[in-house]
């Protein structure tokens, strides 16, 4: 204001006093609300990068930002190297189907495969689904794979997080998931 002194019986020295407060509470609230929204792009960014949120769903604001740029990369390769391997996996099947048949039965065979380059990726999928099921049953009477009944019997728990599971009161849980974790949060 220019001075040290308070002159209350000053009418422009109070209207400048009051626009100024004015000016310095605007300037307070917009800060805030800058913050907020920073505040808000950081919350987005960690929930798309610990897999809350699909990436689909970044705001235009993230949609350069370095980290999503390499995963639109990675998810491109993911799905070209699968649709490769689809594709191998069915000319290796048709290939064993072809051994197996006769010449006589060649006619019905190119139908079938007409039938299969028209199924939808949904049937596809089942497909891949059933046989990997197939091959994980396999594997189980193999013994090299467990079952969902043997890896929960197995599943190690520290006596810590099996005393988590019987606390009631939220002040127990808190005092013991600091205790397990440690003080940091997120």
């Amino acid at each position: 204001m220019g001075s040290n002194l308070v002159r209350l019986t000053d009418k422009t020295y109070m209207t400048d006093l009051e626009e100024r407060i004015r000016s310095v509470n605007e300037e307070n609230l917009n800060k805030r609300i800058s913050m907020r929204v920073l505040d808000e792009m950081e919350r987005l960014k960690r929930l798309i990068l610990v897999g809350k949120t699909p990436l689909k769903e970044c705001p235009p604001e993230l949609h350069n930002h370095p980290v999503f740029v390499f995963w639109r990369m990675v998810n491109k390769e993911v799905a070209k190297a699968s649709k490769k391997r689809a594709d191998a996996y069915y000319r290796k099947l048709k290939s064993s189907h072809k051994a197996d048949q006769t010449i006589g039965e060649e006619s019905e065979e190119e139908e079938s495969d007409n039938e299969s380059s028209k199924l939808t990726a949904e049937q596809l999928l089942a497909k891949c689904q059933a046989d990997l099921e197939e091959r994980k049953l396999a594997d189980i009477e193999q013994g090299v794979r467990f079952t969902d009944e043997q890896f929960a019997i197995l599943k190690y728990e520290t006596n810590d997080v099996k005393a988590l599971k019987n606390l009631t009161t939220v002040e127990e849980l808190y005092a013991l998931a600091d205790k397990i974790i440690g003080t940091k949060r997120i």
